[in-house]
């Protein structure tokens, strides 16, 4: 992990925490209102399809669940109980085994926005840190998702506390949903190593509480996911779309020529890694380590069709959501 730097410029010797307390700043954390007036920034937007995303094409607003709708979806053999009125004649007699057609039946779906507020997540060298971008991105999506009248839900998560709000139609619920975020990100004090167990322990509870047919967004540091974690998100993506998107912050991605640095694992740890900046191939070698794990992720994302997104803590998180086609 990188050492913390908060979103003012760090004198020398600042660790960005408060010198008469070991709690950081108040203004190092998300703003309701500011969370809040991401809704009039996408009253004329929406959700693109999961579909769009895997294949770079808009489409229309559909779910997954299978159903007789006017929609052609694809043609699999036959199962017992599928209507005979289906059943596709010319792949029957080409394959000689009974194929039936079917549907995507078009109707309102639930969107429930995962959020992670862990401390591995304490950490920006620009404009602000990835929990702020993490909770810019939730409240984005989940106005959107609102403005579309569906139904809209959360699961929040901190190194100690997972807050569920079930999926409602309501300004209200997202208010609620909001203001508990905030308060999981407040309980963040210092930046942790990532704890795989985190998004380990909330997948399992996501396939617990998510109904078939709902969209699901998952955000905060993706690549760090373990096996079960994969599993997990196997048996959610069999039912619902899933859009995952990995927040980061430039430094991660590239070390800056500055000569020797210094690294720590947090602002108190005693054991300092020494880089040397002004090497090219300790410049090289950092990048290819962030490469290596997204590549790994990536792969991992694109097996069960997974869109895997970037959004830097630096971008404008509504513009970078329109760049990625994730809300048109």
């Amino acid at each position: 992990m990188l050492p913390f730097i908060s979103k003012k410029p760090i004198k020398s010797g600042d660790t960005g925490l408060s010198e008469t307390s070991d709690q950081p700043s108040e203004n190092l954390y998300s703003q309701l209102n500011e969370l809040v007036g991401f809704r009039f920034h996408v009253k004329q937007k929406k959700l693109a399809q999961q579909n769009s995303l895997m294949s770079s094409s808009s489409g229309s607003h559909h779910t997954q669940r299978k159903g007789r709708g006017m929609t052609f979806s694809e043609v699999r053999q036959y199962q017992a109980g599928d209507d005979i009125r289906h059943i596709d004649w010319r792949v029957t007699a080409r394959t000689q085994k009974a194929h039936t057609k079917v549907f995507i039946e078009e109707h309102e779906r639930p969107t429930i926005v995962v959020t992670e507020q862990s401390p591995n997540l304490f950490f920006g060298s620009q404009v602000r840190l990835k929990i702020n971008q993490a909770l810019n991105l939730s409240a984005i999506l989940a106005w959107t998702a609102l403005n579309q009248n569906e139904r809209v839900g959360a699961l929040t998560f901190n190194q100690n506390h997972q807050a569920w709000i079930a999926p409602k139609r309501s300004q209200q619920t997202l208010l609620q949903s909001l203001q508990k975020s905030i308060q999981l990100q407040t309980e963040i004090s210092q930046p942790e190593q990532n704890n795989p167990l985190r998004w380990q322990n909330t997948l399992k509870q996501l396939s617990q509480v998510t109904k078939p047919g709902s969209q699901l967004f998952l955000i905060g540091d993706m690549l760090q996911l373990n096996e079960t974690s994969f599993g997990y998100l196997q048996k959610l993506r069999r039912h619902n779309d899933i859009v995952a998107l990995h927040v980061f912050d430039p430094l991660e991605k590239n070390l800056p020529e500055l000569g020797w640095l210094s690294l720590t694992k947090n602002v108190y740890s005693e054991h300092i890694l020494k880089l040397d900046s002004a090497r090219d191939k300790t410049r090289d070698s950092y990048a290819q380590l962030y490469q290596n794990q997204w590549q790994m992720a990536a792969e991992q994302f694109m097996k069960m069709k997974i869109p895997l997104i970037e959004v830097a803590c630096n971008e404008d998180p509504l513009a970078s959501l329109m760049h990625h086609k994730v809300i048109i």
